[in-house]
């Protein structure tokens, strides 16, 4: 593989600049001929890139010759696509028109293939969340985001992707997540820290879902999560977001550990602009959050930073720094479901968690010629934490991890039929912690390829694979995970696709060799814990049609995976509390998934909606998986009675857990911890864009509208009603 890199960048380094072309153009409103500021500009599968101006206007240099795709999105428009011809040393002029939309449509992701491509040619399903979406709501965390995307349940800090995790209190996910394409789960838990991303800065956020270890290895089990934040604008912006709000009294006295309703606020700010070849995005915020629960109150702090240097016409270099810092109560569960607000007696109140978390990364992309480009990419994700217990006491808890990351990865394009993605990737874990026994290290090498093939003008094939080995497993260490994909297009409104793939998750440091006392369990070591592997396939449809005179887009799919040697906590004797993870559970997951998205009446009323529904087996007890849904649908309604107005409404439902671990019930280690119902939640919203000079958003937002009382896992009551008010600046 290595050498094949040098080969082609050999070859390539001679080419003639002739091969290259430039692109100028300009992004208008379709109807009304204004320009749209701060588009984003693609090449459908190269690494150009370009954010229209204040006049609509964008450049791209140094493209390869040749026939060309130009991907064009833009928040509240309906993204474009437009094909070009390039000829050698040519400058090919382009206006594009996009049209306003409120309901976001998939055209372009970067996470399926580790390259820009349309949602068409993907052989995954890939669901995407841009930034008007999160604005609306009000979301100011990662894991509120994700409770409205189909096929992705949220459980306390686990994400679960079609059903491949459960709960296991945040160890171990079995979801990649990266930002801005560098990995942030924690070296120690390997847990997603949501408070540590800049979601106010936040373009879009993509979740590829199934098996994903082919080009992403570990903790690619059920899927990959990438959160893009937006790119630095070519003029000066600022943007600043308010939120403040309350926690309603609960219906039960017994729930209403205050006389007054608990407050909640956040404010956000960022500015970006240029300078010549550099480009810069400056973010940060708080939040401040009294809970709808006694001691659960947090305080939060971050910033972000975003450096782009354009060395030449065919070189970048880009830095990318976030620091986020979190001062929260330490809650585990509630005392009963009598006083479902309250921790359990014998908790120390006094006792507050101070974490943190910093991610340093470093990314340079290459245009060697017009067959080949290059990105390497380095990164640091340090996260430590500790409590306010005395050092010397059983109650402390503290850990400081950082995981290392370096990888190299190539483009090339060998042919107009042959494209092969491939690179090498190496990964250092390191974390020390009093209950891991001191430092403990974990080193996974790897390297990947992937070839997209396309056997006719409308059918694509993609084979690819990566080879991972894990200093830390008990015996080889060496995980191979391939992957088969298929699309075909049809005609311009419908694309077929079908994949199967392997992936697998490593256990963390933590799974591994943690012993410690922890949510009322005991927690002993297991360094024989072997990796996490499974298969998923899935075949799908994505059909766009015309009715009423709008287009509506439909999504469906069909999928499984089979999953074994899943991670559980273990009761080492069933009369005790004392635990370990052990490989114990085999796993059947099928399941279909349906999504649909459109206007009705014109633009009058918006509808996008989706539903998951699986029956997942534990194969090892012939009963439903633990901790599962078998039913999930979200819809949200948008209204637009007037040009400046906008009513919403999000509903989401969860079937009943049919399963958790009653033994946690009958030690009685959380008290009514079997209490669950099916979950139903109502978000109401008013938007109103006030006509101002200063452009002015202004969202009032009423989430779990009806107050509906549900528990998400053991012993926790979910989010009761909350009001709020946001108003949104931009000043360009």
């Amino acid at each position: 593989m290595v050498l094949r890199w040098l080969v082609a960048l050999v070859l390539s380094v001679g080419i003639a600049r002739a091969q290259f072309g430039t692109i100028v153009g300009v992004v208008v409103e379709q109807s009304s001929g204004d320009p749209v500021v701060g588009a984003t500009i693609r090449l459908g599968g190269l690494p150009h890139g370009a954010v229209s101006r204040r006049d609509g206007s964008f450049v791209l240099r140094r493209v390869p010759a040749g026939n060309l795709t130009l991907l064009v999105s833009a928040v509240g428009y309906h993204p474009a696509e437009q094909h070009i011809t390039l000829g050698s040393g040519d400058t090919v002029r382009v206006r594009i028109g996009l049209r306003s939309e409120s309901i976001a449509s998939q055209a372009v992701v970067v996470s399926a293939a580790r390259r820009v491509q349309s949602v068409q040619e993907v052989s995954t399903s890939v669901s995407l969340v841009d930034a008007q979406a999160i604005a609306e709501r009000g979301l100011t965390r990662l894991d509120e985001v994700l409770r409205y995307v189909p096929g992705v349940v949220v459980t306390g800090s686990q994400v679960s992707i079609r059903g491949s995790s459960g709960f296991s209190y945040g160890l171990g996910s079995r979801v990649l997540l990266l930002l801005d394409n560098f990995p942030v789960l924690s070296a120690d838990n390997g847990d997603m820290s949501f408070d540590a991303l800049p979601i106010a800065d936040v373009e879009r956020i993509e979740i590829v879902k199934g098996a994903g270890s082919a080009l992403y290895g570990t903790s690619a089990l059920g899927g990959v999560i990438n959160v893009l934040t937006r790119e630095e604008s070519p003029s000066p912006e600022l943007r600043i977001r308010a939120l403040g709000g309350l926690w309603t009294l609960p219906r039960f006295e017994t729930w209403r550990y205050r006389s007054d309703p608990p407050r909640l606020g956040a404010f956000d700010a960022s500015a970006s602009g240029a300078f010549g070849p550099l480009r810069l995005l400056a973010a940060g915020g708080y939040r401040s959050d009294e809970s709808y629960r006694d001691y659960n109150d947090s305080r939060r702090w971050y910033s972000f930073g975003k450096v782009t240097y354009e060395l030449s016409s065919a070189a970048q270099l880009r830095l990318v720094a976030q620091y986020a810092a979190d001062d929260r109560a330490n809650w585990l569960n509630w005392r009963s479901l009598t006083y479902a607000t309250l921790p359990p007696l014998t908790t120390d109140t006094t006792d507050r968690i101070d974490s943190r978390k910093l991610l340093l990364g470093l990314e340079q992309r290459t245009i060697w010629s017009p067959a080949l480009f290059t990105i390497l990419r380095g990164s640091i994700f340090r996260t430590w934490y500790t409590n306010t217990v005395p050092p010397d006491s059983s109650g402390h808890v503290s850990a400081d991890a950082t995981q290392y990351n370096a990888e190299l990865q190539a483009s090339y394009q060998a042919s107009e039929q042959l494209n092969v993605t491939s690179g090498a990737n190496l990964v250092l874990n390191a974390v020390e912690s009093p209950y891991t026994q001191g430092r403990r290290t974990q080193a996974i090498a790897s390297v990947y390829a992937q070839a997209e093939y396309r056997i006719q003008e409308n059918l694509v094939a993609t084979l690819g694979g990566r080879l991972d080995n894990v200093s830390t497993e008990p015996t080889a260490g060496l995980q191979l995970s391939p992957k088969l994909g298929l699309t075909y297009r049809m005609s311009e409104q419908t694309s077929l696709r079908a994949s199967i793939g392997r992936a697998f998750r490593a256990a963390t440091v933590t799974e591994r060799y943690a012993a410690l006392r922890f949510a009322g369990f005991i927690v002993g070591v297991n360094p024989s814990l072997r990796s996490e592997v499974g298969w998923s396939a899935e075949v799908g449809v994505l059909h766009t049609a015309v009715l009423g005179g709008r287009e509506w887009t439909f999504d469906a799919a069909a999928f499984v995976a089979r999953m074994d040697n899943l991670i559980e906590p273990q009761f080492v004797v069933d009369t005790t509390a004392e635990i370990r993870f052990v490989n114990i559970t085999r796993a059947l997951l099928p399941g279909v998934e349906i999504a649909v998205r459109g206007w009705l009446w014109g633009e009058t009323i918006g509808v996008e909606s989706g539903a998951t529904l699986m029956a997942p087996r534990d194969l090892v007890e012939h009963a439903t998986l633990r901790f599962r849904h078998n039913v999930q649908w979200n819809t949200r309604l948008i209204v637009a009675p007037l040009p400046r107005v906008q009513l919403n409404a999000d509903y989401r439902f969860l079937s009943r857990v049919e399963r958790i671990d009653e033994r946690i019930v009958q030690l009685g280690l959380v008290p009514d911890g079997d209490a669950r119902v099916p979950i139903h939640v109502l978000d109401l919203r008013l938007l109103w864009d006030v006509p101002v000079a200063v452009p002015l958003r202004l969202a009032f937002n009423v989430r779990n509208a009806l107050d509906y009382y549900y528990t998400e896992y053991i012993g926790n009551l979910g989010p009761t009603r909350q009001v709020s008010l946001q108003a949104e600046w931009r000043l360009r």
